[in-house]
């Protein structure tokens, strides 16, 4: 039935197909960070925050692995 479909129509639902994938993907990396900033409590938060300002590409998870890795 895709074949019957005007080029237009076809690239719209590759576009919308792709927007809703990236999406999700956004919303599990999204709900995973929320666990980690949970499962971190809010002294260790703190420091985690303080260290993402200083270095904007520092991830939640990289900065809290470094922490315990560190045994903090």
């Amino acid at each position: 039935m895709t074949s019957e479909l005007p080029q237009h129509d076809k690239d719209f639902a590759h576009a919308m197909a792709l927007k809703l994938r990236l999406n999700r993907q956004k919303r599990a990396t999204e709900e995973e960070e929320q666990k980690l900033i949970e499962e971190a409590g809010d002294f260790r938060m703190s420091f985690v925050r303080e260290a993402i300002e200083k270095h904007p590409n520092l991830t939640i998870e990289q900065a809290l692995q470094m922490m315990d890795e560190r045994g903090f």
